[in-house]
């Protein structure tokens, strides 16, 4: 009986019914390793009740005590990302190393990404795209797409655009918003790809609210391409002040000077202030007032003031 209730609260789950599958949840997981996966799903991702990270570590913790193999990714998980517990990073890549064995393909890309960024083990790109290369086969489309970007920026592999352009164009028909992503910021946008530039820039904010940082950065950069000024204005940000990348202030310099001919006088009062202050280049006070004088000519009543205080009119 108490099995038909499961399977019935695991279908509703399934289904996003999350207001019905709770309380079967709730109930069962006392008992019933299954149910208290499923639990710390819904704390996790805050399904029809207040995330509680509290409450996601204890429910998968007795899932996995349970046996219960996915609860293995998902504890690892807490781990890295220290949710009810303390970060862990080795003890985050023991329980994906464990799911792995059951073929976890989420375990398996952690794995991955482990090596990739040498976090708690030595970098190692040759690993790391073994890994991928075994996803693949699974027609994993994100490892698709890492393949595919190894071999266009030959990182870990040969360069090659044939391969690279063969391994994307896979990944992009499995599924990949990667590989749209990727095809995009090269210029060449799919037929599938029917995402506006705000869609672009709208999914970045989103990301970067959640400290998503890497995918975020893309899709700025990609908005930016487009020349999306909010996203440009962002993308700046984001190198000057170091937050999802190296702190860079030549390249947040730079990135305002690459549009300067959309001339938007914002983005010049931008480009002028960094001249006055010397911000990520030697200070110039007559560049600063060319830049000034041009947001001055869109009627931008500021630039008016700029000049008046930097050459006295």
């Amino acid at each position: 009986m108490a099995d038909n209730i499961l399977a019935k609260a695991i279908k509703d789950f399934s289904v996003k019914n999350y207001k019905d599958a709770f309380p079967v949840f709730k109930k069962l997981a006392r008992t019933q390793t299954e149910a208290a996966y499923f639990l710390g799903l819904m704390y996790f991702y805050g399904y029809s009740v207040t995330p509680d990270d509290s409450q996601v570590f204890k429910h998968f913790k007795k899932a996995w005590e349970g046996l219960y193999p996915d609860a293995i990714y998902m504890l690892g998980v807490c781990y890295e990302e220290g949710r009810g517990t303390n970060q862990d990073l080795n003890q985050a890549f023991e329980l994906y190393q464990a799911a792995a064995k059951s073929e976890s393909q989420l375990a398996l890309l952690k794995i991955a990404k482990f090596h990739e960024d040498g976090i708690v083990v030595k970098k190692n790109l040759k690993t790391a795209i073994e890994f991928y290369v075994k996803l693949s086969k699974y027609n994993n489309a994100y490892a698709m797409y890492k393949i595919g970007s190894f071999y266009l920026e030959g990182k870990g592999l040969k360069k090659s655009l044939d391969n690279a352009y063969m391994w994307l164009n896979k990944a992009l028909a499995a599924g990949s918003v990667e590989a749209m992503n990727y095809f995009r910021l090269l210029g060449s946008k799919s037929k599938t790809d029917i995402r506006s530039t705000q869609d672009i820039y709208q999914a970045a904010k989103s990301h970067w609210n959640k400290q998503e940082y890497e995918p975020a950065l893309q899709l700025l950069e990609i908005a930016a391409k487009e020349n999306h000024v909010n996203a440009i204005f962002d993308l700046e940000e984001a190198y000057r002040l170091g937050i999802g990348c190296k702190q860079d202030l030549d390249a947040a310099f730079k990135i305002l000077l690459k549009y300067k001919d959309l001339k938007n006088p914002e983005l010049f009062m931008r480009i002028a202030k960094k001249y006055e202050e010397g911000e990520g280049i030697p200070s110039s006070y007559i560049k600063a007032a060319m830049f000034y004088e041009l947001a001055a000519k869109l009627q931008y009543e500021p630039a008016n003031q700029a000049l008046l205080e930097i050459r006295g009119y």
